[in-house]
């Protein structure tokens, strides 16, 4: 359960997202305008952009919840910098669409300062390789940036998977070891996407954008490291499953049928999904249903406090998962 502190949290960063956004909401109308094309899931000009009111709340109520818990690290500026990097290149991005290079680049960058924000303690290799162990992090930060951006495609769906994680990261930083501002970061995170749900419920009025997606990316990520880095790694994939497991198995897909792998498509499996007639609502509710399976396997394997059983658990998960993926694509072979 969560604390009554990580409630409150909770209940201040959903108010602040849900009125930053309504604030924002006209001026985005504006100049952030996302107009359908061959690949929307969406039929009419829509608004982009409300991540900068999500990431505004997660800011300034996780900020505080850490400093009121007396967890401040010195090394969260870092983490800040490369929160507020990922939403400025997502605006921009989302008013203008950007060459895939130079945002690849500014993402590798924002992955290095979430790396260098986690606690040196933090580590499962000896100290000869702490350095290629932590490169190797920032790799896993701009995979995880970029799936959860891949993700959000149709209505809810980055809620639907996020808004679970979140919630298992904060319950899961009374459990763990991890940084100190792993339960206020998450609690916000899971209060901002709580308040940005009206907005973005199907038929939605805005949508996140990628000021949004990017920077949810990388506090998602940086959550999961904490936990993997603490010796929970079976928690830590099942905080991400359903992201990660949609997201690699579409670029695997993609890549056996000798597709480049940065051009446009419509090959995810929640896209299949809704484009062989499943609706979006559904398809992100059973998103929402798979990813909180997936967090409460997670959290029970940290509480079993044992390798082989966390193993078990994860298999679980993943069988689950795998086989609603797998489902939806040859529905989706079915209709087409």
């Amino acid at each position: 359960m969560l604390s009554v502190s990580s409630l409150a949290t909770v209940v201040a960063a959903s108010l602040l997202s849900w009125l930053a956004i309504a604030a924002l909401r006209p001026w985005l109308g504006r100049v952030a305008a996302a107009k359908p094309d061959a690949r929307s899931s969406h039929r009419t000009i829509t608004p982009q952009g409300a991540g900068i009111g999500v990431v505004l709340a997660i800011l300034l109520t996780g900020g505080a919840a850490t400093l009121l818990a007396g967890a401040g690290e010195t090394r969260l500026p870092a983490l800040l910098a490369a929160v507020l990097g990922l939403t400025a290149l997502g605006f921009v991005d989302d008013v203008r669409p950007l060459a895939w290079r130079p945002k690849l680049a500014a993402q590798a960058l924002a992955a290095v300062l979430a790396v260098a924000s986690l606690p040196p303690e933090a580590s499962l290799v000896p100290p000869a390789l702490f350095w290629p162990e932590r490169a190797v992090a920032a790799l896993a930060l701009v995979a995880t940036v970029n799936i959860v951006n891949f993700i959000d495609g149709i209505d809810e769906i980055t809620l639907a998977h996020s808004a679970p994680a979140f919630a298992m990261a904060a319950m899961a930083a009374s459990l763990v070891p991890a940084g100190g501002a792993t339960g206020p970061v998450a609690a916000a995170g899971l209060g901002a996407m709580l308040g940005f749900w009206p907005w973005n419920r199907h038929p939605a009025s805005i949508f996140l954008g990628d000021s949004g997606s990017l920077p949810l990316g990388l506090l998602l990520g940086w959550l999961a490291l904490n936990l993997a880095l603490a010796g929970q790694p079976v928690a830590a994939l099942l905080m991400l499953l359903y992201p990660l497991a949609d997201g690699g198995i579409t670029l695997v897909r993609r890549f056996l049928a000798g597709r480049r792998l940065t051009e446009p498509h419509r090959d995810h499996a929640y896209q299949r999904a809704v484009d062989g007639g499943v609706r979006a609502p559904r398809v992100a509710r059973t998103v929402a249903l798979v990813s909180a399976a997936a967090a409460a396997l997670g959290l029970a394997s940290i509480s079993a406090g044992n390798p082989w059983i966390a193993a078990g658990l994860g298999a679980l998960a993943l069988g689950a998962v795998f086989g609603l993926i797998a489902a939806w694509l040859r529905r989706s072979g079915r209709t087409a």
